[in-house]
Formats: C-alpha cells, sequence, structure tokens
C-alpha cells in the first residue's frame, strides 16, 4: 500500500473520529436537558406541595387568631350584660354573643378539618423529599459526568484536528481538495470506499464495479465512484477495514 493510500486511510480515521465526538457534543446538551428537568419536575412537585402544606398551615392559623378574637369579643359582650338599660340593648348584646359563639364554633370545625389535611399534606411531603432526594444522587452524577465530558471535547477536538494537520501536510494538494471536497458532502464523513477482486462493488453505496475499474484501483490511482462520490482504495481484507473504520464511528 502506497504512502499516499495510508496517509488517505488515517485521515479517515481522524475525520471518523471528529464526526463521532461531534455528534456526541451535539447529544450531551440533550442529555444534560432532559436529566435536569426530571430533576426540575420532582423539585417542582415537591415545592408545590410545600406551599400548600404552608398555605393551609397559614389557613389554620387564621382560624386559631379568629377564635381567640371572637373569645375576646365574647368575653366583652358578656361583662357588658351587667350594664345593660333596656330590653332592646340586652337583645343586641345576646346577638352578639350568638354570633361569636357562632364564629367560633365554625372556625373550631375548620380547624379539625384542616388539622387532618394538613396531616396527609405533611406525609405526601415526606414522601415527595425523599423521591426528589433519590433523583438527585442518581441524576446529579450523571449530569456532572456528562458537563465534564463536555468541557473535554474541545480539547479532544483540538488535539484530533493537530494530527489532522500533520497527516495533510504530506498529501498531494490535488488529492486533498478531492478528499476535502468528498468530505463535505458526506453526510456519515466516510470518504474511502474499501475494495478487490472479490468484493466488486462500492463498500459505501454498494454499486457494482467493472472489471476494468477494480483493475485501475488495485493499479494504486485515486478513482472515485461515480454514484457516491467515495474514493475507491485497495484493500486485501477490505472487511477489515471496514469494521476498523466503523468501529471509529461509534
Amino acid at each position: 500500500m502506497s504512502n499516499k493510500i495510508e496517509s488517505l486511510i488515517n485521515l479517515q480515521e481522524i475525520d471518523l473520529k471528529i464526526f463521532q465526538i461531534n455528534q456526541s457534543q451535539k447529544e450531551l446538551p440533550k442529555k444534560i436537558a432532559e436529566l435536569e428537568d426530571l430533576i426540575s419536575s420532582y423539585q417542582k412537585s415537591y415545592d408545590d406541595s410545600l406551599e400548600n402544606l404552608n398555605s393551609k398551615t397559614k389557613e389554620l392559623k387564621s382560624y386559631e387568631e379568629k377564635i381567640n378574637d371572637s373569645k375576646a369579643s365574647l368575653e366583652k359582650s358578656q361583662q357588658r350584660l351587667n350594664t345593660i338599660k333596656s330590653n332592646r340593648e340586652y337583645d343586641a348584646i345576646h346577638a352578639e354573643i350568638e354570633n361569636y359563639k357562632n364564629i367560633i364554633s365554625n372556625c373550631e370545625i375548620k380547624i379539625k378539618n384542616l388539622s387532618s389535611e394538613i396531616e396527609k399534606s405533611k406525609q405526601e411531603l415526606e414522601t415527595k423529599k425523599n423521591e426528589l432526594e433519590k433523583i438527585k444522587s442518581e441524576n446529579n452524577p450523571k449530569v456532572q459526568q456528562l458537563k465534564e465530558e463536555m468541557s473535554k471535547i474541545e480539547d479532544n477536538i483540538n488535539k484530533l484536528k493537530q494530527t489532522r494537520t500533520t497527516i495533510t501536510s504530506s498529501l498531494d494538494k490535488q488529492l486533498l481538495r478531492t478528499y476535502e471536497h468528498i468530505l463535505s458532502r458526506k453526510k456519515n464523513a466516510k470518504v474511502l470506499s474499501f475494495v478487490n477482486e472479490k468484493n466488486l462493488f462500492c463498500s459505501s453505496c454498494y454499486k457494482v464495479l467493472e472489471t476494468q475499474l477494480i483493475t485501475e484501483i488495485q493499479k494504486g490511482n485515486i478513482l472515485t465512484c461515480q454514484n457516491c462520490g467515495a474514493i475507491f482504495v485497495w484493500a486485501e481484507n477490505p472487511q477489515d477495514k471496514e469494521k476498523k473504520l466503523e468501529s471509529v464511528n461509534k
């Protein structure tokens, strides 16, 4: 195998690695967002339950204060009974007393119901707290790991690009232009197609190749597939080459 062909294969490996890393780079933010959204959903559920509990507790306190105020007013009204001077005043004070008693009675009923609801809310809150802690403990490390991977991606790409520059500097300019042109058109970054006399087809698009074309490729001539544009490379074991490049791109 000529040096230029070997350089092409090495260049293809580098480009496939860069492609794979770029694909991962696109997926990582999505994965991070999914995990963070999951945590946020459990956090919101917990926060809503906490807000509900606080609201009920505040409401219960307001009824307790209303009872205390009504009891104080009731006591004053009862004391005023000793200073009554007319039936009209007597009836008015008794109406006040009954009103305060009704207020106290209604508030006590509401407090009883709220106390039961608050107890259930506390149990629900405790359950959601445990669920939230579990979700955080399971997923926060994953988020941190993914963020660390993202921070390393740029360094890895830069190192690969340095290696790529070394390879491309040794390639014939016309060959490199051909390679770069095909690479720019390939969505999967796969530029090379490995063939030999037993594999008379393009390994990229599976177009059957003519015998004469196979002969020219075997001579080391740089030819491209008229169907998909891949550069043909002669290889004694094309399957091994394909598997190697496929493993790079996983």
